[in-house]
């Protein structure tokens, strides 16, 4: 939950993050009514039909290169939590995102971060003899919205259970706990039924895809630059008021020691100093 002052206030929720809601329930419910054919691994292999694996890939003379999508739609109905918690990360930071991206600019970043989640999970997975064990969820796609949103506003405070912390120190710590996780599979071969990989993958890419400016519409682009150019010229204009105070300071501070003393107890800066004013005054 994010909040820019002591009130925290739920985000409005912005066109492609509810189309992407919705199509994630969408199948979570058709998966439930159908007994988890869709993404349960005890319907058995021929019924897994959304599920990313590496032997499903070239199944139906390539089709099987959808579940690289489809799989991120895709929850086990027998874990609904899973649904839950990744449904609530896209509302809080696809929100975010969104307001920069654009409607579509969201669901690329949404749909890239699945496909680079499903393949760093591919090569763990693969470096651990588990290439086959099916993937689904959208949790690729929720951290690459995390660390897009935190590359955004990483001072942004968020609810940790029950403590406000930064959104940064969020990211560090969920990113952080996948890459650990990762290094204990290695470690010990032992796997919690939990894609790290898949985290960490999405997790690149949503930095990366802030970095270089991936994904971003025109129009928010546009916008984006305009804001900067805007706060630039702000801050130029206030750099030159404070400079001409300066001058006319010193100006009168050099008019009254000529005042006081004559024009021989200026020194040679002070004189090169009232030349260029008189210079700038016959200028303007």
């Amino acid at each position: 939950m994010t909040h820019d002052g002591p009130r925290f206030q739920l985000p409005a929720i912005t066109p492609a993050i509810k189309l992407l809601l919705l199509a994630n329930l969408a199948v979570f419910a058709a998966n439930a009514l159908l007994l988890g054919r869709l993404s349960d691994p005890g319907a058995g292999s021929d019924g897994f039909w959304f599920a990313f694996s590496w032997s499903s890939l070239l199944e139906g003379h390539g089709l099987g290169l959808l579940r690289a999508v489809s799989y991120q739609f895709t929850h086990s109905f027998r874990d609904p939590m899973h649904l839950l918690m990744n449904m609530l990360v896209l509302f809080f930071f696809g929100t975010m995102a969104e307001q920069r991206l654009g409607p579509v600019g969201t669901v690329r970043l949404y749909l890239w971060g699945g496909l680079a989640g499903a393949l760093l999970h591919l090569g763990v997975s693969s470096l651990q003899g588990q290439a086959d064990v099916p993937l689904v969820g959208a949790s690729g796609a929720c951290y690459a919205f995390l660390l897009y949103a935190t590359c955004m506003a990483p001072r942004s405070m968020v609810i940790l259970v029950i403590f406000p912390v930064p959104l940064w120190g969020l990211a560090v710590l969920l990113v952080g706990v996948a890459a650990y996780s990762t290094f204990v599979e290695f470690a010990t071969g032992f796997s919690g039924g939990v894609s790290h990989g898949a985290h960490l993958g999405g997790a690149m890419l949503g930095a990366l895809a802030h970095r270089a400016q991936w994904f971003v519409d025109r129009g928010a682009r546009d916008g984006f630059f305009a804001g900067l150019i805007a706060r630039w010229r702000t801050q130029r204009g206030r750099r030159q008021r404070r400079a001409a105070a300066a001058r006319e300071l010193q100006l009168d501070e050099v008019l009254a020691k000529v005042k006081a003393h004559g024009l021989g107890s200026l020194t040679r800066a002070e004189r090169q100093f009232l030349e260029r004013m008189s210079q700038r005054t016959r200028d303007d």
